[in-house]
């Protein structure tokens, strides 16, 4: 698996651009950032989550989400975890 396999998309066509994404791989939803504007703390936050279902309940999994200063940071922590987690699993 390379990270250029993996693509990301608005999650929903009313956010405003570059704020809101999701990862995908083989079709199917393996992650998301989100730009947290609401956070009572500035600078605000990027928070990333890993939502594979093909992962869930696997060993690590408690450990699928965080927060970063950037959105390239955000999406990188995701997509490394992602990969750390397929590891552990197989």
């Amino acid at each position: 698996m390379k990270a250029t396999s993996i693509t990301w998309r608005r999650t929903f066509p009313d956010s405003k651009p570059g704020t809101d994404g999701v990862a995908m791989f083989e079709g199917r939803v393996i992650g998301r950032v989100r730009h947290m504007t609401t956070a009572p703390r500035d600078p605000k936050p990027w928070s990333w989550s890993i939502t594979d279902p093909e992962l869930a309940g696997r060993p690590g999994w408690a450990n699928t989400h965080g927060e970063m200063p950037s959105r390239r940071q955000a999406m990188a922590r995701l997509i490394e975890r992602w990969e750390e987690l397929r590891r552990i699993g197989s």
